[in-house]
């Protein structure tokens, strides 16, 4: 096994970056009346349909990347405080900083938006563009700001919901993953089923929540899973990427179509493995481009779906096609000025409160 750092691995940073494209991607190409059809699992042209019901949906699997990204966070987050002590009381108004100070600012941004270029419900455009043309009240606001129950104004905001309640419950997920560290791939496997209940019965929490422990039990497991041989990976790669989208090319109406969630959440965990412990996948997330999107994720992430809805309403109905080349580098674009203005001082602020209330070194936070 090959020796590597203790501290922060850098290749899950690019494949959160690489995360954050796919959702982009995924809103860009939901300004097309075909994909948004087809998003919503109704009829598509046919020469839309190999690009939606086939493996080739990884390209734009939006759902799908956020499940990654909460495998992540609850691997992120777990292991540096399953390798040292963590001071708790700093911990909560430090995370808490970091996840809504940057938020808020995205919301306020979101809202300027929302009035500059009004929201129309038009015949021509997508049935997800017109789907935002919703009123806006005090209630949604308050929700949204709380991110008890996001509005369309920001609509990535829903997954911010659950990286909350995840980041207030960590103790017990670093509890769970510690007493049962000699067990790690039992713990996965636990939340992968209790996530496929969750999604099987239409329960959010216990859908999106078991998720996160996917993570804690890859992080408790980490030192104990081997690295992954050349050959080996070059098999597991294509088989994840296939298999995270098998929701929608494999058929929903078999007898053992309940287990497809199952196997959607297992690729998203062989996924990060392959991120952290196979060096081909290891050297290109460290490239220059995965590790610069990483940096941005979360910024971009927040902006992105707001200035994508405003240039559909602002272009012709007939112009979808083209959006994707005008909203992807703008997007980008707000992203780096958001990172640099709104997201990093709220990282500086969540570390000096950390560094305040605690005499011990801050714990990396991350999201």
């Amino acid at each position: 096994m090959r020796d590597r750092p203790t501290g922060r691995i850098g290749s899950l940073d690019g494949l959160r970056g690489v995360a954050a494209a796919v959702v982009v991607v995924h809103h860009t190409l939901l300004t097309i009346p075909a994909f948004s059809d087809g998003n919503y699992r109704a009829a598509v042209p046919g020469w839309a349909s190999w690009l939606v019901y086939s493996p080739a949906h990884v390209l734009w699997a939006g759902s799908e990347a956020v499940f990654v990204f909460f495998v992540l966070s609850g691997f992120v987050l777990t292991l540096p405080a399953l390798r040292r002590s963590q001071d708790w009381i700093a911990y909560y108004p430090s995370r808490l900083v970091r996840l809504y100070l940057p938020v808020l600012v995205s919301i306020g941004l979101a809202l300027a938006l929302f009035f500059l270029v009004p929201r129309q419900d038009q015949p021509n455009q997508s049935y997800w563009i017109n789907r935002h043309a919703e009123p806006l009240s005090l209630h949604s606001l308050f929700n949204d700001v709380t991110l008890l129950s996001p509005s369309l104004v920001n609509s990535p905001l829903w997954s911010l919901t659950w990286e909350v309640f995840f980041s207030l419950l960590l103790p017990l997920f670093v509890s769970i993953a510690a007493v049962t560290r000699r067990w790690w791939w039992a713990t996965g496997i636990i939340g992968i089923v209790l996530s496929s209940i969750g999604w099987y019965e239409h329960v959010l929490w216990l859908t999106y929540l078991p998720m996160f422990l996917i993570g804690s039990a890859l992080a408790a497991g980490w030192e104990r899973i081997p690295d992954v041989g050349t050959l080996v990976g070059w098999v597991l790669l294509p088989a994840s990427l296939a298999g995270i989208t098998a929701e929608w090319w494999l058929p929903d109406d078999a007898w053992w179509s309940p287990a497809v969630r199952a196997f959607v959440l297992a690729s998203a965990g062989i996924i990060v493995v392959l991120a952290g412990k196979w060096l081909p996948a290891e050297r290109f997330l460290l490239g220059g481009v995965p590790r610069e999107l990483g940096r941005l994720s979360f910024s971009l992430y927040l902006v992105h779906e707001p200035v994508t809805v405003s240039l559909a309403n602002l272009l012709p109905a007939t112009f979808p096609s083209w959006l994707i080349v005008v909203a992807i580098p703008i997007g980008l674009g707000v992203a780096v000025v958001f990172s640099r203005f709104v997201e990093l001082p709220a990282h500086r602020l969540a570390k000096r409160i950390a560094k305040t209330l605690s005499t011990k070194p801050p714990v990396p936070q991350a999201v």
